[in-house]
């Protein structure tokens, strides 16, 4: 019994040395791994706050702070995650809808290609409202370059694809407005109201028109709506003064 009892350490103790050094050599191939998906885990969890914060950007219509959001996230994606470019270019692009002049110049560092881009990711029915309202973007941009051919054909599509749009047709009178086709322009205004009778800038642009026109009684209802809907608005409030003097009021 003895002789078995004093064999018996000699054989487990080179084994326990060799399940540990087995041990190590596991661990220290697992550990670099463990630490890779941790820091993967703590990297989409940062991507996803990122991209949470462009998107109550997006909703605020802050396109500028939502495409540093977008553009932050999809770095640290290594540039990997195209549905966080796509946010990206959606919000470099809508930057275009926040100017208040139809027809301004469009912001220096934008370019056609971005918007090019984007309707090429758009592609398919299922983004057929945002590839919409990209189309509107685009052909503010156009028209601020001086493109007015290629901004009518951008709101053309547009509009055949959402036909009900209120602010697709009140951009189609701007448009033909700037070309100087006052009688399209009028049509394209009213079609606007027609869809959507709130509306400050239809009700605004249509005054506009009417006082190019020599309508001043029709110039005074548009303005009068329009200040209906924004009391405060000190250029409805001018224009309207204007036209009153004009009637003799």
């Amino acid at each position: 019994m003895s002789e078995n009892t004093d064999k018996h350490p000699h054989k487990i103790w080179p084994y326990l040395a060799t399940l540990s050094s087995a041990a190590v050599m596991l661990l220290a191939f697992f550990i670099p791994s463990i630490q890779d998906q941790w820091d993967r885990y703590q990297s989409r969890k940062i991507i996803g706050q990122y991209v949470s914060l462009g998107d109550e950007f997006m909703d605020e219509d802050r396109y500028d702070m939502a495409e540093t959001a977008y553009q932050k996230a999809f770095e640290l994606s290594q540039q990997t995650r195209l549905e966080i470019e796509m946010k990206r270019l959606k919000a470099r692009v809508h930057r275009m809808s926040l100017l208040v002049e139809w027809g301004a110049p469009p912001p220096e560092d934008l370019e056609e290609v971005d918007f090019q881009l984007l309707l090429h990711l758009q592609k398919g029915h299922e983004n057929d409202r945002e590839r919409a309202f990209t189309l509107n973007s685009y052909a503010s941009f156009l028209a601020g370059s001086k493109k007015l051919k290629q901004a009518e054909a951008a709101l053309r599509e547009a509009l055949r694809i959402e036909p009900a749009s209120s602010m697709l047709h009140l951009n189609l009178g701007n448009l033909q407005d700037q070309v100087g086709k006052k009688d399209d322009a009028l049509k394209s205004y009213l079609k606007a109201l027609e869809l959507d009778p709130k509306s400050l800038n239809a009700h605004y642009n249509l005054g506009l028109l009417y006082v190019e026109l020599g309508k001043y009684p029709e110039a005074r209802r548009s303005f009068e709506e329009a200040l209906k809907l924004a009391p405060d608005d000190p250029e409805t409030q001018q224009q309207l003064d204007k036209v009153r003097k004009k009637l003799g009021e």
